[in-house]
């Protein structure tokens, strides 16, 4: 009867979507493999799943995009990772139950506070070899995100980078010739010891988001 059918296309549903069990995949087959036999509105419902299916990987993808694209705000000094961190959180909400473990939770939070040690440490341990004084560091900082903002608009994108470093420099250098009265000649020498350490420390945490990213993708794939 027609109750029946839509009672048993329900529970197809409920078992394809809805399902907390480890063998998620296995009833997704199951349910399409039964449905593809039916006629009429099963099959129509069969249609959906797949349609349905077929646009969760599509959002899926462009999710995953999007992460990417933020991890490459840190060479514009902006936390590029923990604004991708939010939006991985959020998406804990929406993706089937149980795709993100324990495990993965712990090497999230891992990768994140170690991007952000390594880019500070070693920002201050090359500016300390040089002699830098406190507020060489902190203009360099301030001078990294100015100069990553403002050399955002040129060569597709990849003018903040120049300009993060360019910024760095300058940052520093002016910090140490005013504010510290060290000659042109040492201040020069540890406003560049200064941007090689933020170079280093961004190009390490740039590489741990990029992993936290691919991770990630790997992990809601595989639960999808």
């Amino acid at each position: 009867s027609s109750p029946d059918k839509i009672c048993t296309s329900i529970r197809y549903i409920n078992t394809t979507f809805f399902s907390t069990n480890k063998n998620y995949k296995s009833q997704e087959k199951t349910a399409k493999l039964i449905l593809a036999k039916k006629t009429g509105s099963h099959y129509t419902i069969y249609i959906f799943l797949q349609r349905l299916f077929m646009f969760s990987s599509i959002l899926t993808t462009i999710f995953v995009i999007i992460l990417f694209l933020l991890i490459f705000l840190n060479f514009i000094s902006l936390p590029g990772n923990w604004i991708a961190a939010v939006l991985i959180i959020i998406s804990a909400f929406i993706v089937p139950d149980g795709t993100y473990t324990f495990f993965y939770w712990l090497l999230f939070f891992v990768l994140l506070i170690a991007g952000e040690v390594a880019e500070f440490y070693l920002q201050i341990l090359h500016g300390k070899k040089a002699n830098a004084s406190a507020s060489s560091n902190v203009f360099g900082i301030i001078g990294a995100i100015a100069g990553g903002i403002i050399g955002m608009p040129f060569l597709l994108g990849l003018g903040a980078i120049f300009g993060t470093l360019l910024g760095a420099f300058l940052g520093s250098f002016l910090a140490e010739k005013f504010i510290s009265h060290k000659e042109t000649e040492e201040a020069g020498k540890v406003a560049s010891a200064v941007v090689m350490g933020k170079f280093l420390g961004i190009l390490l945490k740039f590489s741990l988001g990029i992993y936290l990213v691919f991770y990630t993708a790997r992990t809601i794939f595989e639960a999808l």
